[in-house]
């Protein structure tokens, strides 16, 4: 009996050993994945500085992307840190959740757009998410705008669309709960987006550092919260779309 007890104990701790060894390898073979498929299309992507003449032409440095994925629709970066990523949509919000850019299974997913966004435009409230990988990848580095002076010396990210080039004047950022519908894309009049642009400079845990009024369009950047990482808490921060 004891002998019987010994070698079911044995197997449990062995079961324990491998399940956690496994859970452990796919932990870092995900980040591991994550970097080097991004530094992939990192080498790829080559910000060009061009004119435009027609609006639904596609900018040098998306033609190579959209033969790798036509999903690839912008590109999103933030100096000094590892958000230099590109932008997929798809018909849903569930698609990019955890598949990378090539179409594979990523835990740690893409960025990507709003389905009910247009990439052409215009949209008042363009919405881009993200999850917060704790390497810093994706949009884990978003959480450094709670931080006042983080903010204040780094008030600018830059965002592109295969049409158009903007840079991203931060003027909110805060955590919240999915119950407040800080992903409301359309509007019915003026009065009801500046009601929504007054409601979320209020809940900003930073000072507005640029001026935003319905004359202008704004970007939603939505990753999950520093606190929890899961659950229905959110960190975001938004910005006004200024054309490049």
């Amino acid at each position: 009996m004891k002998k019987y007890k010994h070698t079911l104990l044995t197997l449990l701790y062995l079961t324990i050993f491998l399940v956690s060894g496994y859970k452990l390898f796919m932990y870092f073979y995900t980040y591991y994945e994550t970097n080097r498929s991004l530094e992939e299309i990192q080498a790829i992507y080559k910000p060009v500085k061009e004119i435009v003449t027609n609006e639904h032409h596609i900018r040098q440095q998306f033609e190579q992307l959209q033969t790798i994925n036509e999903d690839i629709v912008g590109w999103v970066t933030l100096d000094g840190t590892k958000l230099d990523n590109p932008i997929l949509q798809a018909q849903d919000n569930e698609a990019y959740l955890e598949h990378n850019y090539k179409g594979n299974f990523s835990r740690a997913g893409s960025i990507f757009m709003d389905y009910r966004n247009k990439i052409d435009g215009p949209n008042y409230n363009t919405i881009i998410y993200g999850h917060a990988m704790r390497n810093g990848t994706m949009f884990g580095d978003l959480h450094l705008y709670a931080d006042e002076t983080y903010a204040r010396e780094h008030p600018t990210i830059y965002y592109d669309t295969m049409y158009e080039g903007y840079t991203v004047e931060v003027f909110a950022a805060y955590e919240t709960h999915i119950s407040f519908d800080y992903i409301k894309t359309d509007f019915a009049n003026e009065i009801d987006y500046a009601t929504f642009l007054q409601d979320i400079k209020a809940k900003s845990v930073i000072p507005a550092l640029t001026e935003v009024t319905v004359e202008d369009e704004i970007i939603t950047l939505s990753t999950c919260s520093s606190r929890t990482f899961y659950g229905d808490e959110r960190f975001v921060v938004h910005g006004k779309l200024v054309k490049r």
